[in-house]
């Protein structure tokens, strides 16, 4: 969820006992930007702390809402667009908004807006949102954006911590992944490092009042950092194990650039899936912890890769739960329901398994290219079908694909994997989890509040009842912290399998106080 010159001298302040895992890490983004000046002289470097009298929290009076949008990415899938749109629209009675985004892409900048013009308050939307130009970015400003504190001196201090987990293309090239890093996502990464350094910029130009920016020697996503408002830090064991898996030396870079009084250590859900706090614990304020009801499925796991990654989401929740029971059993703790992984089901796999057959046979038949393979719309894949159905009845005349029994006949003839094998060892290339816990929490100067809450649907009818009662526990124990907050709904369905919600892509800036 980012580069170009935005590399950072280390991940220590001092070249002194250097672990072997930040030697390597140098040399990595060396040979990743040769183009780049020197580490030693590059700008990004990892600087001395500043001394803090507090973070800043979640849920204390805002000046700003900051989103990044890639304007190719949202044009491509229009859902993303729509998405963003009814953020800026929810968001925009509250806040002034300022939008990362690079403006050289200027066909789809224009189609962006033009989308925007439609909508019936775009006149609103459009006086309140500030289109900054920058560079490529995805939507993840939480992970690559700074987290901001107030220094002694009451100046504004924006943390930026270390993006990119940069051991990542090492691990790949010498472990030899089946799925190696996206390299245009590496490159949308490297760029997100050097967000931090304009956004400091534009509070200082905006706003005219003293913004400093350190750089602490740690490696981290934003969405995977928690402060409770009294000095507590929280981060996941992913974070540890990121950072070299010395928690005093992590809990050190803790207390030294952000002020902590003490790091805490949480499991974040398990699968392939993204590794952060904030889809599963929010602090509503400095005595409420929101934690999650997990709902399993009430159908039968389909098989045990799905029964194995609800009972580790379960074991995960629950573990968290008593850790921080156990740690701060004065605080007050809600639940709220957060809906089943949402798996593929019985039908939907018969039907994979039926199309990588038939891709299969194509491509052995020479019916049709690698090249284009991929490229196939839905309908040129039925047609597909059929060509490859009458190839295949030249040796098996009875041969069908219409039925699990009849595309079992097939594939055991051909020598595949039987249909109830391919189930059983079925896995989805993401865990996708909904989590109504990543939401955002606006507040005015004037004191007014609000909740942007992810909101999801279903074309099964039970889950969709499920779904909307989930959803009146949800507002009420939002109103529970914050009896005066608006709940505004954010259709999050196109953002499941993206790994990340509306806490993810968005990040508020503290309300500034001039001298």
């Amino acid at each position: 969820m980012d580069y170009l010159m935005s590399t950072k001298e280390s991940l220590l302040p001092t070249r002194k006992a250097w672990p072997l895992r930040f030697l390597l890490l140098s040399l990595v983004m060396a040979v990743q930007c040769p183009y780049a000046a020197p580490i030693r002289e590059t700008f990004f470097q990892i600087t001395p702390p500043v001394e803090l009298s507090r973070l800043a929290n979640e849920w204390e009076p805002q000046q700003a809402l900051i989103l990044s949008i890639s304007f190719p990415e949202a044009m491509e899938d229009l859902d993303i667009a729509r998405n963003f749109v009814s953020v800026l629209d929810a968001a925009q009675p509250y806040l002034d908004i300022y939008v990362f985004c690079e403006q050289q892409k200027h066909k789809e900048y224009a189609h962006f807006l033009s989308l925007l013009h439609h909508h019936p308050r775009v006149e609103e939307i459009m006086k309140k949102t500030h289109f900054i130009d920058s560079r490529s970015l995805l939507r993840w400003a939480r992970d690559f954006g700074p987290v901001f504190g107030f220094g002694r001196e009451s100046q504004l201090v924006t943390i930026d911590m270390v993006y990119r987990d940069s051991m990542k293309s090492l691990e790949e090239e010498v472990l030899q992944l089946d799925e190696p890093l996206d390299p245009l996502r590496d490159f949308f990464n490297l760029h997100g490092d050097a967000m931090p350094a304009e956004v400091a910029a534009l509070l200082q130009f905006e706003y005219e009042i003293p913004v400093d920016i350190v750089r602490p020697p740690v490696s981290m996503d934003g969405g995977d950092f928690i402060t409770d408002g009294r000095g507590n830090i929280f981060v996941s064991r992913q974070t540890l194990v990121r950072n070299g898996g010395n928690r005093s030396e992590l809990e050190g870079v803790f207390l030294q650039y952000f002020g902590a009084k003490q790091m805490h250590i949480l499991e974040a859900l398990p699968g392939r899936t993204v590794p952060h706090l904030d889809m599963i614990v929010k602090f509503l304020d400095q005595e409420t912890i929101l934690l999650p009801d997990f709902k399993e499925s009430s159908e039968k796991a389909i098989n045990p890769y799905h029964a194995e990654l609800s009972r580790g989401a379960r074991s995960v929740i629950d573990k968290n739960e008593r850790y921080l029971r156990k740690h701060f059993p004065d605080h007050k703790f809600l639940k709220m329901p957060m809906p089943p992984i949402l798996f593929k089901g019985r039908e939907e796999i018969v039907n994979q398994a039926k199309q990588s057959f038939v891709k299969a046979v194509a491509l052995e038949k020479g019916i049709v290219s690698t090249e284009k393979i991929n490229r196939l719309t839905d309908l040129q894949l039925v047609d597909l079908e059929k060509t490859v159905l009458t190839t295949i009845r030249k040796e098996l005349p009875k041969a069908g694909l219409s039925t699990p029994e009849s595309l079992d006949e097939v594939l055991r003839y051909y020598g595949q994997l039987p249909l109830d094998a391919f189930i059983d060892r079925y896995s989805e290339p993401a865990t996708r989890y909904r989590s109504y816990i990543n939401s955002v929490f606006l507040h005015t100067k004037d004191g007014r509040q609000a909740f942007l809450v992810p909101q999801f649907t279903s074309s099964d009818a039970d889950e969709s009842t499920s779904l909307k009662e989930w959803e009146r526990e949800v507002e009420s124990v939002y109103r529970t912290a914050w009896p005066e907050a608006k709940i505004h709904w954010i259709n999050c369905d196109s953002m499941v399998s993206d790994l990340g919600f509306i806490h993810c892509a968005t990040l508020t800036v503290p309300l500034l106080k001039k001298d």
